[in-house]
């Protein structure tokens, strides 16, 4: 990953945990050089919490060899099957905005079409208020 990629990362994560921590939700952002991590942000309130993992693309697919999940898919099978939580994938797209899907949703797609698109997903607004915890259950 270039630096220019990592930089552009790193704002679209401090945008979600800015808007989450405006609804007073607890945000914590896993260090990037923790090895076997499956997700990038942690949010929580009132004893539910989202294991979210953030996503920024130029086009308007994310291809699942391209952004990183493939290399951590046992990983995150392990995490989803023995906690019984899901991974919520957010994506940012230059072309196509922000939307939002949950590893259980988009794990067909990339099984088999090698990529997600904005219509296998959900719209996202992070000013409307984002996904909660405590609203969505998928």
């Amino acid at each position: 990953m270039g630096i220019k990629q990592q930089v552009v990362g790193k704002s679209w994560e401090m945008e979600i945990i800015d808007a989450y921590n405006k609804r007073n939700f607890f945000t914590y952002k896993i260090p990037t050089m923790n090895s076997g991590t499956v997700f990038d942000i942690i949010v929580a309130r009132k004893g539910c919490c989202m294991m979210i993992e953030a996503k920024h693309i130029e086009g308007d697919k994310l291809s699942y060899s391209g952004c990183g999940i493939e290399k951590k898919h046992d990983e995150i099978e392990h995490f989803v099957n023995t906690t019984g939580n899901n991974i919520y994938i957010y994506v940012k797209s230059d072309t196509t905005g922000m939307w939002w899907t949950t590893w259980v949703r988009a794990k067909e797609s990339f099984m088999t079409k090698g990529y997600i698109t904005k219509e296998d997903c959900i719209p996202l607004s992070l000013e409307r208020g984002c996904v909660s915890v405590e609203e969505e259950n998928i």
